[in-house]
């Protein structure tokens, strides 16, 4: 799939029951396009998470694309790594720093909040599917194949327009790398000329 016909959205999804709006959430979704269908998805294709807010759609989609555009050594290696055992060791280091600071309110807040988003399940079971569920979903060996990587002639290549805008993204981030994602993107389009 060439990278710059992948649609990346960020949805503000309001839960509506017949009597009241019951909940608010944001959702960071990753479609490929449909090659039959012009300006249409490949139904059941693409990939939706919840996410915090805007920023944190954002925050998903700057990972990916530096992933994609900037390779593996551009992210960091501790997102590589968002498994049981970090959820299990982020839990633990929370749960020292509480206990050295004698703040078990603290620590009690932490643990209803983990529960209630159910953190630990995610993570489990995010696992499991990955070892578990695709393995037979899939025929043998057929994942490591398609996971091997093009040779660097088959890559596409990316529009000069694209170019020049992951350019102007890296010159901004470089002079201020705590500056916002959305504020970055906003400037580099503007700087750009292209309408966002």
């Amino acid at each position: 799939m060439p990278w710059e016909d992948v649609i990346a959205l960020a949805v503000f999804n309001p839960s509506v029951s017949a009597g009241a709006v019951t909940g608010f959430g944001w959702n960071f979704a990753l479609l490929p396009p449909d090659p039959e269908r012009p300006g249409y998805t490949l139904p059941g294709a693409g990939i939706i998470v919840g996410v915090g807010g805007l920023p944190g759609a954002l925050a998903q989609w700057e990972y990916i694309r530096r992933f994609m555009e900037e390779g593996p050594e551009a992210i960091t290696p501790s997102a590589r790594e968002w498994g049981l055992e970090w959820y299990d060791a982020y839990v633990a280091r929370e749960k020292a720093e509480c206990e050295r600071t004698n703040d078990m309110a603290r620590w009690r807040r932490f643990r209803r909040k983990r529960l209630w988003e159910h953190a630990r399940f995610a993570h489990w079971y995010t696992e499991y599917r990955m070892k578990h569920v695709l393995p037979k979903a899939v025929p043998r060996d057929w994942l490591a194949e398609w996971s091997k990587p093009l040779p660097k002639e088959q890559w596409a290549k990316p529009s000069e327009e694209l170019a020049r805008l992951s350019e102007e993204v890296r010159r901004i981030r470089q002079r201020d790398p705590q500056r916002p994602v959305e504020e970055v993107f906003a400037e580099a389009y503007r700087r750009q000329g292209v309408e966002a």
